[in-house]
């Protein structure tokens, strides 16, 4: 309905304007509709609706809380991914490390008895005391100690370096991840603006991206179309005085914010100058936001001083 209202307006007020266009005409006012700019908030992961903070109709400054969404598992799972962040920060336990050294130490003396004990199996072989099979077994024997005596003492330099800093980045990340998701669960005003409708109520399961609440925020303005033998008389930055038929003896300050680079409603050939001057450019006039009097919707009348009459 109010897409049917912003195309039907602007046709009425172009077909007022090309009877404005005559020769005979001496107004130098047109008319147009006030609108507001919206924005439509929404969460971009969804989730139930929690609770609702605001009402429709209500001024909100930014940041401030408008709709609360379920985050339970999200805040479970934080939890989790905290813990393990702080476990990977603290890095192993003292414990840990003496284990793991006194394992290095034992390993160690069991490969030097090994190596004894080759030594001698070498000995005894020459003297052929004992077989070749003992001898062998001697000799792998001290070899398989000493390979376990460096894994040892690899375990043990691990735990003295401590938890690998890339694996605490990749666990804060996921961390990070979790508390924008948690951000989302949120939705909350992005500036001073108006709540203007409200397009969920509590139980209700949001998807992401599906808009929760429509905004009206501080950017008034009002479209008018004017013929073209008026651009020569406005520019952008003009102060305009503007009318709305709630306030009729009221005038309110206007602002030419742009003026269109193209015509509109434009016949199809045009031939002649009298086809030429019907064609109509659209102007952007904005309003005091701060005005409690004056609403999006509402008909309103703007004049051009610096148009002759």
């Amino acid at each position: 309905m109010k897409r049917l209202l912003r195309i039907a307006i602007p046709l009425a007020a172009a077909a007022f304007l090309l009877g404005a266009c005559n020769p005979r005409s001496t107004s130098n006012t047109v008319s147009g509709t006030i609108e507001s700019d919206e924005a439509r908030v929404a969460s971009r992961y969804g989730g139930r609706v929690q609770a609702i903070h605001a009402r429709e109709g209500d001024a909100l400054s930014p940041g401030q809380l408008i709709i609360e969404l379920d985050a339970a598992e999200l805040r479970a799972r934080r939890d989790e991914i905290a813990a393990l962040l702080a476990e990977l920060e603290a890095g192993p336990r003292k414990e840990e490390i003496e284990a793991a050294k006194a394992e290095w130490e034992a390993q160690t003396a069991e490969w030097e008895l090994a190596v004894a004990n080759a030594r001698r199996a070498e000995e005894l072989f020459a003297q052929n005391t004992i077989s070749t099979a003992d001898r062998d077994q001697a000799v792998t024997r001290a070899n398989a100690l000493q390979k376990a005596v460096a894994a040892a003492r690899s375990r043990y330099d691990l735990l003295l370096a401590g938890t690998r800093p890339e694996q605490i980045a990749r666990v804060r990340a996921q961390l990070d991840q979790i508390d924008a998701q948690l951000k989302e669960m949120k939705i909350v005003a992005p500036t001073n603006c108006v709540l203007e409708t409200l397009s969920v109520k509590v139980g209700d399961v949001v998807a992401p991206n599906q808009p929760a609440a429509t905004l009206l925020l501080p950017h008034l303005w009002v479209r008018v179309f004017v013929p073209a033998p008026w651009l020569g008389h406005i520019k952008v930055g003009d102060v305009v005085p503007v009318r709305v038929d709630s306030f009729p003896d009221r005038e309110f300050e206007g602002t030419v914010e742009q003026v269109a680079r193209e015509a509109e409603f434009t016949p199809r050939n045009v031939q002649t100058v009298e086809e030429r001057i019907k064609q109509v450019f659209g102007i952007k006039v904005q309003l005091d936001h701060n005005s409690d009097a004056l609403r999006a919707g509402m008909s309103a009348d703007v004049a051009f001083p610096n148009v002759p009459r």
